[in-house]
């Protein structure tokens, strides 16, 4: 199967337990992380005592952060959560990043980073990997890359998500880092040629399912994030072109089974935790205003959730 070398991108405020779990009603194989997460805020709320559901499987969890030790604690608590892989952000390039002078920053410090990739291997054999950038600011040299690469897989790191363009940090919101820094697959692809030993996965403006087969051939893997996430029926167009996956879900079955899934997470959860990932159901279809109109007025309204399924009938 193709569709499971398919990511949905770590999106802070997006990639969270109810995203993941509408991204699982519609395919139970493309790979799932969670949001970034520090270790800062893993190791001190309750973060830590999340356990992973066996329908979440294959799923990552992302950190952030410049401490080996405090990747190494994380690391203890998260062998015993039920995650797959532990990776380590070093492509987020917000001002909150910069003053830690973690994410993207530490692309100009991989001593760190492979004093990070040691902690954690010796707390836990989960996999790991690291997700990162061409490079920083407008410089388009593949040097820093290269030595990351180099040093990190050396301590026991053996897959890398590129994100295909650079960080700029300073003066870039981390919504300009994803459009202004050019795309460049052709680079991402050197570093592959490069490590032919390693595993890289190419994320970075490939929105239709050809550019995802044509980049399947070039890597070992695929990320998505806010197409995904703006249009999540997209994943069954994945399935059907990679996997000739005939057997779909309607709409409106997506919505039955999800509002199912989330009847044991709702506890004290407010409609708009539970339900403002469901915009995007009805993307670019006749029923998408309509539709957005009415979960709009059941999130403000606080009315049962319950209510949803009788949108068909409208």
């Amino acid at each position: 199967m193709k569709i499971n070398k398919t990511y949905i991108a770590p999106m802070v405020g997006r990639t969270d337990v109810f995203f993941r779990t509408l991204v699982r009603v519609i395919s139970d194989s493309i790979n799932l992380y969670t949001e970034m997460t520090t270790c800062d805020a893993y190791l001190h709320t309750s973060r830590k005592y999340y356990k992973v559901d066996e329908n979440e499987h294959h799923i990552s969890i992302q950190l952030a952060g410049s401490d080996p030790k405090k990747f190494a604690q994380c690391a203890k608590i998260i062998k015993n959560n039920g995650y797959d892989e532990i990776n380590i952000n070093v492509g987020c390039p917000s001002s909150k990043v910069v003053r830690g002078d973690f994410g993207a920053c530490l692309m100009k410090k991989p001593e760190t980073l492979s004093s990070i990739v040691e902690e954690i291997t010796k707390h836990t054999d989960i996999p790991l990997s690291i997700k990162t950038r061409l490079g920083l600011n407008y410089d388009e040299s593949l040097d820093l890359l290269v030595d990351l690469i180099t040093k990190t897989s050396a301590v026991g790191c053996k897959k890398y998500i590129i994100h295909a363009r650079n960080a700029v940090l300073g003066g870039l919101s981390p919504k300009k880092n994803r459009s202004i820094p050019k795309i460049r697959y052709n680079d991402a692809e050197k570093i592959a040629k490069i490590f032919p030993d390693l595993q890289f996965v190419i994320n970075g403006e490939i929105e239709q399912v050809e550019s995802i087969e044509h980049q399947l051939n070039i890597f070992d893997g695929v990320m998505l994030g806010r197409k995904i996430y703006d249009d999540p029926v997209f994943i069954q167009s994945m399935q059907t072109h990679l996997d000739g996956q005939s057997s779909q879900i309607t709409r409106s079955e997506i919505l039955e089974k999800y509002l199912d899934a989330i009847q044991l997470m709702k506890h004290d959860k407010s409609n708009y935790l539970l339900l403002r990932h469901l915009f995007g159901l009805y993307y670019n279809t006749p029923k998408s205003k309509m539709w957005k109109k009415f979960l709009h007025h059941t999130i403000s309204s606080d009315s049962s959730i319950d209510q949803l399924r009788k949108f068909k009938e409208l």
